[in-house]
């Protein structure tokens, strides 16, 4: 019996991993949750995954992990009671963003290019080669999947509402009753971020991961913010 979505969804909220490294957990794991939790707890940063979801000091962070009795869970609960817990996005906002710009360009013809913005909080992380490789292979999706958007949040709300539109009008929702109608326009939206959104695409080298996983598992490993910024492509004479 595979793993379903449902159950990698839940081991990320009791993690913090990334998509990737839970679905390999939970395969390894033979979907045994337990077990599961502890292959991901001794491959990845247990304290920089809270640190990521709580934005709490390191400091308080593996003190509350300490006295959870190493359970991410019941960790997170700690950090919230003791007030221990920041805004994430306002404490990273506070510090000066760093990053690179990944870069590519294809073939032996060299007629196809993209460039990504890879944001983190420090200089030290830039630096990284894990950090500078991530930023690359996302320049490679980039070019070879042609995604126009890094993100559903980055998409225009009038294109959305184009979107919606031209959906509406769809021979598949004419006479269905409100609630069909609403499921099958999520539906067809969420294939459209699928195709047009980099972070919603599955990952050129791999279709069964999404490349928010490769991002994700980054955060984890590398200990900080990470995020993606504008995405470019360019081909000759387009």
């Amino acid at each position: 019996m595979g793993v379903t979505i449902d159950q990698i969804k839940d081991l990320r909220d009791k993690t913090s991993a990334g998509m990737g490294l839970c679905k390999e957990a939970l395969e390894k794991s033979k979907g045994d949750m337990d077990k599961a939790i502890e292959y991901v707890n001794k491959r990845s940063d247990v304290i920089s995954r809270l640190y990521n979801q709580t934005g709490a000091k390191i400091g308080h962070c593996k003190l509350a992990y300490e006295e959870a009795g190493q359970d991410f869970e019941k960790a997170v609960e700690i950090i919230k009671e003791r007030g221990w817990e920041e805004d994430v996005s306002d404490s990273a906002a506070k510090v000066k963003r760093e990053g690179i710009l990944g870069f590519y360009v294809h073939g032996v013809d060299q007629k196809t290019a993209a460039v990504v913005e890879l944001f983190c909080d420090t200089d030290f992380v830039a630096k990284n080669e894990k950090f500078q490789n991530l930023a690359k292979e996302l320049a490679m999706q980039v070019a070879a999947m042609n995604p126009k958007y890094a993100s559903k949040e980055s998409v225009p709300e009038e294109v959305i509402k184009e979107e919606k539109k031209v959906i509406s009008k769809s021979d598949d929702i004419e006479g269905k009753p409100d609630d069909v109608v609403e499921k099958i326009v999520d539906g067809k939206m969420n294939k459209f971020y699928q195709e047009n959104c980099l972070l919603e695409q599955n990952y050129f080298r791999d279709d069964s991961v999404k490349v928010s996983s490769l991002v994700d598992d980054a955060r984890v490993k590398l200990g900080e913010k990470i995020e993606v910024g504008r995405i470019y492509r360019i081909g000759l004479g387009e």
